[in-house]
């Protein structure tokens, strides 16, 4: 799987970027709190720690080919990420360009970002979309944004993300049924 350019695809809710958070959202763990480092990530077992490895690489191929840009903001640590994302999709599909953490938000990997996940997603939206700071309020509703935590959701739903989704249990198949249908994207993996 590459990562490909080209002008974003439409869909019935001009979805142009999905970002995901890490923990507890496409892995079934807490990377963080299991203190996994970015050496331990190579010899992890993929299988267990992504919650479904693969409806995520066709989830995220599809996106791809639709020349939706794909992300993760996450306050976990970059390297494990990256480790994690190149062994899942293959190396160049996550990058530091669109893996955000605490560390290019002023803090250390690892620790929230005051304003919790709301600067990651605006500064994600600005980079990938390459739309100017002051214009990502009219851009945010079309990103599509997955996290587990509703603290996470509520913050960005009030800060015009509308497309954010509550993964309660983890990003699969299972979730995508139940919500793609409220997003308009009942065909996306068509």
């Amino acid at each position: 799987m590459e990562r490909r350019g080209g002008s974003p695809a439409s869909t019935s809710t001009s979805i142009n970027l999905i970002v995901f958070d890490f923990d507890l959202t496409i892995l079934n763990i807490h990377s963080w709190s299991e203190r996994i480092a970015p050496r331990d990530v190579p010899f992890r077992n993929l299988e267990e720690d992504v919650a479904d490895l693969e409806f995520f690489r066709a989830f995220v191929g599809r996106a791809l080919d639709k020349g939706i840009e794909i992300a993760i903001a996450s306050f976990g640590m970059y390297e494990v990420i990256q480790g994690y994302m190149d062994r899942a999709v293959g190396p160049g599909v996550f990058t530091r360009e669109n893996i955000s953490t605490p560390s290019q938000h002023g803090t250390k990997d690892g620790f929230v970002v005051q304003g919790g996940k709301v600067p990651q997603l605006r500064s994600l939206t600005s980079r990938l979309l390459k739309v100017p700071p002051g214009e990502v309020p009219a851009a945010a509703s079309g990103v599509l944004f997955f996290d587990d935590s509703s603290e996470n959701i509520e913050a960005a739903l009030q800060a015009g993300f509308t497309h954010s989704v509550s993964t309660k249990q983890f990003f699969t198949r299972h979730l995508w049924d139940e919500v793609k249908g409220t997003l308009g994207m009942e065909d996306f993996l068509s």
